[in-house]
């Protein structure tokens, strides 16, 4: 062997060590970036968990949902308030069960499109706003008209914002429903054992123009009739149109109530809670009971 041969040899097995060398580097580098990745990613899971967990509590002092079923004159009410499984922020649905001074009993549940503290803080005003108000009158149509005014105050400091409602007068002594809404999905009134929603009255969506009008719809419930108000959330999906989620809904409850028909409000919700993973979603079922 010649010396240029030995010398060709020598720098093909040294440039054979440097490539493999140089892939040891790679695979612990590749190995340190894996590890540094996965380290990331578990950080990231935890700040999410404490997010959710920090916005849940968020909503519960904003929006306090009660544990159990709730007793008003003539009804049996039971709520439900699920967030949406993608977000961490709290939401802008919100509802109002309360007895009024007459004895009679005023429902209502609403959202403010958005989410995060512009529609908490909406969603606050006018829940709050609607108690105060409900000391001045019990219209459902006036007290939406008086809600719509406010959102369109509130308008001019948060733009675009606007929101959906609706709102019921309850009287026991009558059994009878007298409702309004604002641009939101109708009540659904399920009797014996058949779901259907209720026809709606003329209203425009809250903030949309300051002198808007709403009318009223009247419609007398019996032992037995189950009552469901709730926000868009509960239909609205992106993979189906809000006729099927509708259908849906329809579909789940009139199979609750045949299976057992005099079952507890809350064991009935619980059939509904597939949470939306891009709203939340508030539902308030309301059943008469003997006075």
């Amino acid at each position: 062997m010649s010396g240029r041969q030995a010398y060709a040899g020598a720098v093909d097995m040294l440039r054979a060590a440097a490539h493999r060398a140089a892939g040891r580097d790679d695979r612990v580098t590749t190995e340190r970036r894996l590890a540094e990745a996965e380290r990331q990613l578990a950080e990231q899971r935890r700040s999410l968990a404490a997010e959710h967990a920090l916005a849940a509590r968020l909503q519960q002092i904003i929006l306090p949902i009660p544990d159990g079923p709730i007793d008003l004159p003539g009804l049996k009410v039971a709520l439900r308030y699920l967030p949406a499984v993608q977000d961490t922020y709290v939401g802008g649905d919100w509802y109002h069960a309360a007895e009024l001074r007459d004895g009679s009993v005023l429902l209502a549940v609403g959202d403010v499109a958005g989410h995060g503290t512009p529609a908490a803080t909406a969603m606050a005003q006018l829940r709050h706003a609607l108690r105060a108000l409900a000391v001045t009158t019990t219209d459902p149509g006036v007290l939406l008209g008086l809600l719509n005014r406010l959102t369109c105050d509130l308008e001019q400091e948060k733009p675009e914002l606007c929101g959906t409602a609706v709102i019921a007068r309850y009287r026991p002594e009558s059994r009878r429903l007298t409702w309004a809404q604002a641009g939101h999905p109708p009540p659904l009134l399920c009797r014996a054992g058949r779901t259907v929603p209720l026809d709606r009255p003329p209203g425009p969506m809250l903030g949309v123009t300051d002198d808007a009008a709403y009318g009223c719809a009247t419609v007398d419930l019996a032992a037995g009739d189950l009552l469901l108000l709730y926000t868009d959330g509960l239909i609205e999906h992106r993979r189906r149109s809000l006729d099927d989620g509708l259908e849906a809904v329809i579909t789940a409850v009139d199979h609750a109530v045949a299976v057992a028909p005099g079952q507890p409000l809350g064991s009935l919700l619980d059939r509904l809670r597939r949470a939306n993973p891009d709203d939340d979603t508030c539902v308030l079922a309301a059943r008469p009971i003997c006075c």
